[in-house]
């Protein structure tokens, strides 16, 4: 059935292009307007620099407002008022929890996941509103040619490879060189490709959320990563050791509150024994990362991530 929807996401040119969400926002607008009725509701002067308030239009009778960043979607229903929401946001937000108490809200969807922290914030009544999503790589590059390029390379360095924020990541300096190679970015996306390429296996290590942008980015390189089993969950389930090297999670980095880039030197040698059982089955590591390649091509590659997000959302006709 075609819809008349309003589309709320707030964006500007400092930050339409700062991420990938950003892009894929454009995209699955441009999607919905192919199928439904759509107005679209963007341009905020200021949101590069924070939160903005949007206007909702809920009500006839009186103004509502709901404060959102550019890495957040609101879809309306104008007939229904029924309303959805995505977040890619690294945290909770007023547009991820404000809105749960209304009926107008029927889905909120959240790329960071952990059901923990999320029921923790949200009234038991309202747990059903509530789903994990998808995730996405940093921004805009052609992964394809540089799958292409590892599916004809011979990576000869056994080490895990990370390269990405270190000053918020303490873990890292735990890692001994003999097994572990990586640290700052070197500058620029293809840089680190290239580099990238030598290595057999990466390192997933947690951002200012559990999900890093360098975990899809291995998974459409083709490239096996290893980590602490996820505690954030994905509408289609990551499975440990069949889409990621798993290392089983200790008791005290299983709150939510706790994630592995402030592990210790004990956690370090957790990973570094998978690691040491792992490195050199490329058996495994091949069956890995052929599945993590699936995935990203069934759910995150540019078109599969706007098709499933539209039938999760049920605005498929």
């Amino acid at each position: 059935m075609k819809r008349r929807l309003i589309i709320h996401q707030p964006t500007n040119f400092y930050s339409n292009k700062y991420r990938y969400y950003n892009i894929f926002f454009d995209n699955l607008i441009n999607k919905l307007s192919e199928i439904h009725d759509v107005i679209v509701d963007r341009y905020q002067k200021n949101v590069h620099k924070g939160r903005v308030n949007i206007e909702l239009g809920w009500y006839d009778d009186q103004d509502f407002y709901v404060e959102m960043q550019d890495c957040e979607l609101i879809i309306e229903d104008y007939d229904t008022k029924e309303t959805q929401v995505l977040s890619v946001a690294d945290d909770l937000t007023p547009a991820s929890l404000d809105l749960q108490f209304y009926d107008n809200t029927k889905k909120i969807f959240v790329s960071q996941f952990i059901r923990d922290k999320v029921y923790h914030h949200v009234a038991k009544e309202n747990h059903h509103k509530y789903y994990p999503w998808i995730y996405f790589p940093s921004n805009e590059y052609d992964l394809e040619k540089y799958y292409q390029k590892r599916l004809q390379t011979d990576p000869q360095d056994s080490r895990m490879y990370f390269r990405g924020e270190t000053a918020t990541r303490s873990i890292l300096q735990h890692f001994d060189s003999n097994v572990f190679y990586g640290g700052s970015p070197i500058g620029g996306f293809h840089s680190y490709v290239n580099e990238l390429m030598n290595f057999k296996l990466g390192l997933s290590v947690a951002g200012r959320g559990e999900m890093c942008y360098r975990d899809v980015e291995y998974m459409a390189l083709g490239v096996p990563f290893i980590r602490f089993q996820y505690t954030t969950e994905f509408l289609e389930p990551l499975v440990p050791n069949y889409h990621y090297v798993s290392v089983e999670r200790p008791d005290d980095l299983r709150d939510w509150m706790n994630l592995d880039r402030l592990g210790e030197k004990h956690h370090v040698d957790m990973i570094v024994k998978r690691y040491m059982e792992v490195k050199d089955d490329m058996e495994f590591l091949n069956f890995v990362s052929k599945n993590a390649r699936t995935y990203y091509e069934n759910y995150l590659s540019p078109t599969a991530s706007v098709d499933f997000t539209i039938k999760t959302m049920g605005y498929e006709i």
